[in-house]
């Protein structure tokens, strides 16, 4: 059964039976990325290598293992903001597209 976030997120998934629900919205997952959404991925991944970078030269132990769970900390929600929306919209298109044949 789907969260209420996931109503928010996919407004697509009300159209569907209650009961439906949940299959279509794993159905919807399932599909695969176009090319739009593998590149936005591919440069969201590649700007947040860009702005995480940092040189460890001179760095001890425990400062790079410290360097290295900032950046984590800071990884983390740029790619949830970066390339969240390709995942959104990839599973969006799978739910549309599944309403689309359901009216055929």
């Amino acid at each position: 059964m789907p969260k209420r976030w996931e109503y928010w997120v996919y407004p697509e998934l009300r159209k569907f039976d209650a009961a439906d629900r949940g299959s279509a919205l794993q159905k919807a997952k399932d599909a695969k990325f176009d090319g739009i959404e593998i590149m936005g991925m591919t440069l969201a991944v590649a700007f947040t290598v860009f702005l995480t970078r940092y040189s460890a030269a001179g760095f001890g132990l425990l400062e790079r293992v410290g360097a290295a769970l900032a950046n984590l900390v800071v990884a983390i929600p740029l790619l949830l903001v970066l390339a969240g929306p390709f995942y959104v919209r990839r599973v969006r298109r799978g739910l549309r597209a599944q309403l689309e044949d359901r009216s055929r």
